[in-house]
């Protein structure tokens, strides 16, 4: 199988100090990230699908495609109004 990874980096949020984000490839739960954290998922290359859930609040469904060997990094970024987003890096 050829790996590919994706790595998420949660953008330090002063006024989310307390805020924990759980993290889904293809519905698939990953982990939980908190503020300055990051995850690298190793995943195989092709096609997915990237989403992150806090408190009910979920991203926009975010398509993946990676080939054997790539690195993908997004920076997941939280809103005062409790939104999310993946922004790439």
């Amino acid at each position: 199988m050829d790996i590919a990874y994706v790595e998420i980096t949660c953008v330090r949020e002063l006024y989310a100090l307390k805020r924990r984000s759980q993290v889904f490839i293809n519905n698939c739960f990953m982990g939980v990230l908190k503020r300055r954290q990051k995850m690298v998922i190793e995943v195989p290359a092709g096609t997915h699908t990237l989403i992150a859930m806090n408190k009910g609040v979920t991203t926009a469904p975010l398509q993946l495609s990676v080939q054997p060997g790539d690195t993908l990094s997004y920076e997941l970024r939280g809103r005062r109004d409790h939104s999310l987003t993946f922004t790439k890096k």
